[in-house]
Formats: structure tokens, sequence, C-alpha cells
């Protein structure tokens, strides 16, 4: 599987893997989001020193995980970003060192309107990763993943399957999360080329 994600990642700077998280690792997922939602914090915007709540901009809640400590129920998808990060290196030399990560819900009509993971003060996000983990999803609930080229063409719009996986290039590809009619559920972050803890 690793060796499919670098060969998508040298052709288009992005990787779909459908079903990577199996049904026992998505209800341990779900059962760690129920245990620890009252801790979602309003996901906001702008640099370190400056940020601000904008729900015009995006609507999200993030729950922020420590990679030195992984939570039991989420060990899977830290240890195949641990392999995925030193895969990465093995093959591109990105020297990627610390990944920062979070659990994010979307409540029912929200969104996260058009933008690029790297920041212009700090561009040492070089990997964006997204594991989904609702339980089920259908193509009416809505809640795309719309990935833009630079030239604001959409380049591919996913849907957020149950324990699909998504990896693309942070300075690469702007994107969107559009409306759903469900709570829409996810584990995020980015790999960075630079020491974080």
């Amino acid at each position: 599987m690793i060796d499919r994600i670098l060969q998508d990642l040298e052709r288009e700077g992005i990787s779909y893997v459908p079903q990577l998280l199996d049904e026992s690792a998505l209800e341990a997922a779900h059962h760690f989001f129920e245990a620890h939602k009252i801790n979602f914090s309003p996901a906001k915007v702008g640099a370190s020193d400056n940020k601000k709540r904008v729900e015009l901009l995006r609507g999200d809640f993030s729950y922020w995980l420590d990679p030195l400590l992984p939570p039991k129920e989420l060990a899977f998808m830290f240890d195949f970003l641990n392999q995925l990060k030193k895969a990465v290196n093995n093959r591109f030399f990105l020297g990627l060192q610390d990944y920062e990560c979070h659990l994010a819900y979307y409540p029912q009509g929200t969104f996260y309107r058009k933008h690029l993971d790297c920041f212009e003060r700090d561009s040492s996000r070089k990997l964006t990763f997204i594991f989904y983990l609702n339980q089920n999803w259908l193509p009416e609930y809505g809640g795309e993943l719309v990935v833009y080229n630079k030239d604001g063409s959409i380049k591919e719009s996913y849907l957020p399957l149950p324990g699909t996986f998504i990896c693309f290039l942070s300075d690469e590809y702007p994107h969107e999360v559009r409306c759903a009619t469900r709570e829409r559920r996810s584990f995020t972050g980015w790999i960075h080329n630079k020491m974080i803890y």
C-alpha cells in the first residue's frame, strides 16, 4: 500500500486509498471520538499569533493529538503515518520530521472554504493527510473534499467514504470541504520538514 501511495505522489502529487481503515479501526475511532467530543474546540484561521474563529470560512471543530502519546484506539493510523513518513523520505528526500494531527468534525451544513495548507510565513508543511472516520456515508450526504489545480480548475473531488485515506503535497493543491447533510468526521494533519515536538 505504501508503495502505491509513493507512486501516486510521484505521478500526481496526490494519493487516494479507499477503505484503508477496516471496520474495527473505524469502530475504535468512533468510541474515542464519542468519549472526547466534549473536548473539541472551534477551529480557527490565521497565523499562530493571530488565530480567530471565522465561520464564513470554516465551521469545523478540532481535538488536537500528541503524536508522541498516541491513543491506543488510533494506534493503526499513527503507525501508518510513521511508516509513510519514512518511506516518503527514502523516496523523495523531503526531510520530513514531525507531524501534527487532530480529529475534526463538521456539523451538518458547515464547510471549509478553498485554502492552501502551506503558509507564507511557514512553509514547513509538506504532506497533508486525511483519514475519513464516518462509519457509513452515502453520496447524497455531500461533504466532498474538492482539490484544485493551481490554475483554479478542479483536479479531483472525493466523498468522505468510510476508512478512506488521502494525502497530497501541502504546497501544491488548494482544496475545500463542501457542506454535508450529516456530521462529517476525520483524522487529519500535516507532516513537516522541521521538528515540532
